[in-house]
């Protein structure tokens, strides 16, 4: 299931500035926009209609199928659009993915069995075959059908909107964020049901859902009142980037330090849904990052109010809960970071012992204390230096996009001329001589990235576990 929910974000977030863009223009020239366009809102219904549901299939077709497999899903998916009433958006996060997998079969099928010099026209053929079979199918049967079922599925969500339990969703959503499952949950789940309603009603609830950055400044300014100095200064940069930045995972450590805050949480989504739902205000399109800023610019204008509203009672919600939760001066996880982080490096010996040929040494994750592990150097093909540097989150977006940021500026200020860059942690690029990531995701990246280096940390906006990591880059 995780490895479907990866996949369905990632077919979202790698199509996220056409939704925020047709959302824009909602925004703007909609029926609840600011300056009415009926003219330029025919743009619309096509960009939902046809060109969202063949971009989607054509992402799902070359994450599994590669490029053939995303021509061929984007021919089928037009296809079934021509043929359906409704969009098609969820159709197209299914079949473009299933056209990858069978081409993907297909070739592996037939590889080394093609006669020498007809590979190119039996591949061709082949792939042209599946394409005509699944677009013929879905023209004539599956179009109409999907109307039928998207008609259906638009009063029964209708119905969730308006029900008593959709506040209930906050007892799954924020424990699912702290465990670093946000993304899965936004992108894989909400999103695709938000542009659904949003195609039929102009707005979607289901956007604010996941993205509310209220829960989280509520617990970032408790920490930033029960802490003080150095661990003061931490909170309240991780509550700028998180709040204004809209980079949730910042937050993520906060709550792991004290699990008892989910129930804060908890309480301050459920808060914000009840009033988001009472005033019944939607964003036109995915705020994505959940910043207050793009949240605030993508809600109707009449919305506005009730918007920041929902934010507000829910983040007051959750701080009034973290304040009974939190001791005085907690210690907040900067302080704390360094300290397991320097433990950490001390087991792993420093970057310029590994240059001198000693082993190197990375963590993985068992069932209990992490377990350190000696490899040699050799089978990892260490080189001379650290020429590369990978953050790797869930889906390469957020929390390693801000990382790479932090610590690539960082090395400019040094002059170390060093490549920073991010990625999900399922496509680490094979030449990274080192990985950083969340230790909550160390056992995933050592999964995908076997023999590498590794830098776990608890919190990306930990500065003094990156200025620890650029002293011993440069002794290298």
């Amino acid at each position: 299931m995780r490895k479907l929910g990866q996949l369905l974000s990632a077919m979202i977030w790698q199509n996220i500035a056409v939704i925020i863009s047709v959302g824009m223009i909602r925004e703007v020239f909609g029926v609840y926009g600011w300056w009415y366009n009926e003219r330029i809102l025919l743009l619309v219904d096509p960009i939902y209609n046809t060109l969202l549901p063949i971009l989607l299939g054509y992402t799902g077709g070359k994450l599994i199928g590669g490029q053939r497999g995303a021509v061929v899903a984007s021919f089928v998916i037009y296809g079934l659009t021509l043929s359906s009433s409704a969009p098609v958006i969820f159709a197209a996060m299914v079949i473009g993915p299933l056209i990858g997998w069978i081409i993907r079969k297909c070739d592996q099928t037939i590889k080394g069995r093609i006669p020498v010099g007809y590979e190119l026209l039996i591949n061709n053929v082949l792939a042209s075959l599946i394409g005509v079979s699944f677009t013929v199918v879905c023209f004539l049967y599956v179009g109409q059908t999907l109307s039928a079922g998207v008609e259906w599925s638009t009063k029964y969500l209708e119905e969730i909107i308006y029900s008593g339990w959709l506040p209930l969703a906050a007892v799954i959503i924020e424990p699912a964020k702290v465990f670093f499952l946000n993304n899965i949950v936004n992108y894989g789940i909400l999103a695709p049901l938000g542009i659904q309603q949003t195609k039929e009603l102009g707005k979607s609830i289901f956007f604010l859902l996941e993205s509310n950055p209220g829960p989280g400044l509520g617990i970032l300014l408790a920490y930033w009142l029960k802490s003080a100095g150095e661990k003061r200064r931490g909170a309240q940069l991780a509550l700028f980037i998180q709040f204004f930045g809209g980079i949730h995972e910042v937050y993520f450590s906060y709550v792991l330090r004290r699990p008892m805050l989910i129930l804060g949480l908890m309480l301050g989504g459920m808060t914000g849904i009840i009033i988001f739902q009472m005033f019944d205000v939607g964003t036109v399109s995915l705020p994505s990052p959940g910043s207050i800023f793009l949240f605030l610019a993508l809600a109707p204008k009449e919305d506005m109010v009730f918007v920041f509203m929902g934010v507000f009672l829910s983040a007051a919600v959750t701080f009034l809960c973290s304040m009974l939760i939190l001791k005085p001066f907690t210690e907040s996880p900067t302080e704390q970071e360094n300290r397991e982080q320097v433990t950490f490096m001390n087991k792993l010996g420093t970057i310029e012992d590994l240059n001198e040929g000693e082993v190197a040494i990375h963590q993985t994750i068992n069932t209990g204390e992490p377990d350190y592990i000696a490899c040699d150097p050799v089978a990892i093909n260490y080189t001379s230096s650290i020429e590369k540097i990978v953050f790797a989150c869930e889906v390469g977006l957020g929390s390693s996009a801000m990382g790479a940021a932090m610590l690539r500026r960082k090395l400019e200020q040094v002059n170390l001329q060093i490549e920073v860059d991010n990625s999900s942690v399922d496509e680490i690029p094979q030449d990274t001589d080192l990985i950083i990531c969340h230790q909550k995701l160390v056992a995933d990246v050592e999964k995908y990235a076997p023999n590498k280096i590794y830098y776990p940390l608890q919190s990306f906006t930990d500065i003094d576990a990156y200025d620890t990591l650029i002293d011993k880059l440069k002794l290298q």
